[in-house]
């Protein structure tokens, strides 16, 4: 009876130990603008170019850029941002003729999605 009961109870212990170090993956999306704080100014020509980095701790899926109160994005980053863990970006903002709030997202390959509003002034 006492050699079952350590069996049973090292069998508990063995599959705790092994299904307790699974390493889950989890959902954590930065991104950092390299210009000064959240918004930028346009040039003369209606044109801004939105450049920071971006890092996941589950590989990306895709980036869209849409200008606030539209529903479909402008831009659509499924190539350049897909698969990597950490992505400086650069994205070109072009028709600005009135103070514009752009929002930005990010997805992972998870689910995991960050949002964030750029603000650029027309100049």
């Amino acid at each position: 009876m006492k050699a079952k009961m350590i069996t049973f109870f090292s069998a508990v212990l063995l599959l705790i130990i092994l299904t307790g170090c699974k390493k889950d993956n989890v959902s954590v999306i930065q991104v950092n603008f390299n210009a000064n704080g959240v918004e930028g100014v346009a040039d003369g020509n209606g044109e801004y170019t939105l450049t920071g980095h971006i890092y996941s701790g589950v590989s990306l899926s895709h980036v869209t850029l849409t200008r606030q109160g539209e529903t479909e994005p402008f831009m659509l980053d499924e190539s350049t941002a897909k698969n990597k863990n950490e992505y400086d970006f650069s994205y070109l903002v072009t028709g600005i003729d009135a103070n514009t709030t752009i929002i930005f997202d990010a997805y992972d390959q998870i689910g995991g999605r960050y949002s964030a509003q750029f603000f650029i002034l027309k100049q």
